[in-house]
C-alpha cells in the first residue's frame, strides 16, 4: 500500500503528472484537455484535465473537482489521485454510474500557489448570469480601503483589523466577515473580486458540463475547498442550496443543517456565484447533489490575512522579494498544511465522502 503522502505534490506540474499517471493505473481514460492560454511560473504548460472512470451509457454520474480555488487544488488534487490510486471506484460504484474527474479547474491559480485566477477573481463567486445586475457588497465598498489596504506592515494590518471589527461590533477581527466572504464587484485589484464577466475556467467548466453531464438520471458533484473548520475536519456545504438533492439522504452530515436553517440565516447559503450552483442550472432532467467539502486548516484570522496579504502583493507588492517568498510560504501553509497527519486526515475523510455518495448513487 501506498504511503498517503505519495498522493500529494509539491507543484502543479507534479500533481498533474501524477494524476495522469493514477488514471492511467485505475483503468479511467483522460476524454479531455483544456489548454491554459497562460503558463506556470516555471514556465510549463497548464491545463484542465478531464478524466472518466466506467460505462460511456451510464446515466449516474460522481463528479470530482479539484483547483476552483487555485492553490487549494494540492489538497483536492491528493484527494484524487488517493482515491483512483486505492481504486475505490471499483469496489463502491454500481455499472450503471460513472466518475468524471476534473483535475485543475483553475490551474493558474494552483500553479502560481494563489486561491484566485490570472485576473485576481475568485473562481467560487464567478457563476452568474452576467446579462443580470451583480449582487452588491455593501459592507466591501464600506471597508475596502481596510481590507486591501495599500502598504502591508504589522501597523496597517493592526490598524485594518480594528476597524472591521469596530465596524461590526466586535472586540477583534477572529470572524467571517461578509466584507470578505461574499463576492464584491467593483474592485478588481482586491479581495473576492467576482468579475465583470465568466472568466476562462468559468467557459472551461461550462463545456465540460453540456458535454459530460447531460442525459444523466442523477449526478453527485464533490467540490474541493480548504481553509474553514476544525484543523483537518471535513465539512459537506451542501444543505440550503439549489443542489442539495439528496445530501441529506447520502452523507453522515451536512451544513447548514435543518435546525440552522430554521434558526439562522447561514453564510454558505446566502454566497453567490459558486461553481457548485451551476449543474442544476445546466443538467436538464438530473437530479443533482452538488456541493463542497471544506477542510479545517488553521483559524479564521490568520486564514483570511493570507489571502489578504496575497492580493496585496500581487497588487502592491513584489513576489519575487523576500517578503514576497514568505507571504507565498505563508498562505500555502493555510490553504495547505505541511502536516502528514492533516493529510492523511483528509484523504481519509474524502474516500469515506466519496463511498457514500456511490452508495447513494446506487440506492437511487
Amino acid at each position: 500500500m501506498k504511503p498517503v503522502s505519495s498522493f500529494f505534490s509539491a507543484t502543479y506540474a507534479e500533481a498533474r503528472e501524477k494524476f495522469l499517471k493514477a488514471t492511467a493505473e485505475a483503468g479511467a481514460e483522460i476524454v479531455d484537455r483544456y489548454d491554459h492560454p497562460m503558463k506556470g511560473p516555471d514556465g510549463g504548460a497548464l491545463a484542465t484535465d478531464v478524466a472518466w472512470l466506467g460505462l460511456r451509457t451510464a446515466k449516474k454520474l460522481l463528479v470530482l473537482v479539484s483547483s476552483t480555488h487555485g492553490i487549494e487544488g494540492y489538497c483536492g488534487s491528493g484527494c484524487q489521485i488517493s482515491w483512483l490510486e486505492n481504486r475505490h471506484y471499483h469496489r463502491d460504484a454500481s455499472p450503471d454510474t460513472a466518475a468524471l474527474i476534473i483535475h485543475a479547474i483553475n490551474p493558474h491559480g494552483f500553479a502560481h500557489g494563489r486561491r484566485v485566477n490570472e485576473d485576481n477573481v475568485d473562481l467560487n463567486r464567478n457563476f452568474l448570469d452576467f446579462s443580470k445586475p451583480l449582487p452588491k457588497n455593501p459592507d466591501y465598498e464600506a471597508l475596502q480601503d481596510k481590507i486591501n489596504p495599500k502598504e502591508w506592515n504589522e501597523n496597517s494590518i493592526a490598524e485594518a483589523e480594528r476597524a472591521i471589527a469596530e465596524f461590526y461590533g466586535r472586540p477583534n477581527a477572529e470572524f467571517l466577515a461578509k466584507a470578505t466572504h461574499f463576492a464584491q464587484h467593483v474592485n478588481p485589484m482586491g479581495t473576492g473580486f467576482g468579475g465583470l464577466g465568466p472568466t476562462w475556467s468559468n467557459t472551461t467548466f461550462r463545456s465540460i458540463v453540456t458535454k459530460w453531464m447531460q442525459g444523466k438520471t442523477d449526478i453527485c458533484l464533490v467540490d474541493y475547498h480548504t481553509g474553514l473548520g476544525p484543523f483537518g475536519h471535513g465539512d459537506m456545504i451542501y444543505a440550503g442550496q439549489p443542489g442539495e438533492g439528496m445530501a441529506r439522504q447520502w452523507f453522515d452530515h451536512v451544513t447548514p443543517t435543518e435546525e440552522q436553517l430554521k434558526t439562522s440565516d447561514h453564510l454558505a447559503n446566502r454566497l453567490t456565484g459558486m461553481l457548485c450552483q451551476l449543474p442544476p442550472e445546466a443538467c436538464t432532467g438530473a437530479r443533482v447533489t452538488s456541493g463542497a467539502i471544506e477542510y479545517g486548516t488553521y483559524d479564521r484570522r490568520s486564514v483570511g490575512k493570507s489571502t489578504r496579504g496575497d492580493v496585496w502583493l500581487h497588487a502592491y507588492g513584489d513576489p519575487a522579494s523576500k517578503q514576497g517568498q514568505e507571504m507565498k510560504a505563508y498562505i500555502r501553509e493555510m490553504f495547505f498544511p505541511s502536516s502528514i497527519e492533516w493529510r492523511i486526515m483528509v484523504a481519509s475523510r474524502s474516500n469515506d465522502i466519496l463511498r457514500q455518495a456511490l452508495a447513494g448513487l446506487r440506492r437511487v
